[in-house]
């Protein structure tokens, strides 16, 4: 590809989100990310990996904090800083070369540069179905379908009031992103289609006539 190609993918849990965009940068020959955030965010904060695991992509249970906008107005705690260092990799990444991005407010942080930003989402029921399918061995036995609806509920929430809290935008809102696909229309390889015909034929410039 000539051009250097940036998409982020927002999602809702269990709409396929990291399997959407492997197979997407796959198809685009270009780079991913979506937990390799943790492994980049335990080296550059020297934190364990369980500690930044548990805490990346969750918002504080205070209210103060200018990470987003680049302006530091108190020392950073240990939890501010992984969500800071996540920033920073994000903007080198993104400054290097064509890749996808998962989650992070990655499509916020990049607003002011050139990419294409998804929504991924489905019905509740399905995402359930989806979660419990890709469970195996003993966690499938114990897994009840009421207890991962609770799981699911509970994961939107964290993403929605990370992403609220660090963007001061609505998280799935329609005018935040380029395409919102439901993947249980769509399906995984369907929405992999689209994103790729979409970036292929309008390279996401406008298209309205002037």
């Amino acid at each position: 590809m000539s051009n250097k190609v940036i998409v982020t993918i927002g999602r809702e849990f269990g709409s396929g989100g990291h399997e959407v965009g492997k197979r997407l940068a796959t198809e685009l020959g270009i780079k991913f990310y979506d937990n390799e955030f943790i492994s980049m965010a335990v080296q550059k904060t020297g934190f364990h990996e369980d500690y930044v695991k548990n805490n990346e992509e969750k918002a504080p249970d205070f209210a103060a904090s200018a990470l987003f906008s680049g302006i530091e107005l108190y020392q950073p705690s240990p939890f501010d800083k992984i969500q800071a260092e996540e920033y920073k990799i994000i903007r080198e990444i993104a400054a290097e070369d064509s890749c996808v991005i998962v989650g992070r407010g990655a499509d916020y942080i990049l607003r002011d540069q050139s990419h294409v930003s998804i929504f991924l989402f489905a019905p509740l029921e399905d995402r359930v179905k989806r979660k419990l399918a890709l469970l195996s061995g003993q966690d499938a036995k114990n897994m009840t379908p009421a207890q991962m609806e609770k799981i699911v509920k509970q994961m939107d929430k964290q993403r929605r009031r990370y992403y609220e809290y660090y963007t001061d935008t609505k998280w799935g809102d329609r005018d935040s992103y380029d395409l919102l696909i439901n993947t249980s229309r769509a399906g995984i390889d369907g929405a992999v289609k689209i994103i790729k015909t979409y970036i292929e034929s309008s390279r996401g410039e406008s298209m309205m006539p002037d």
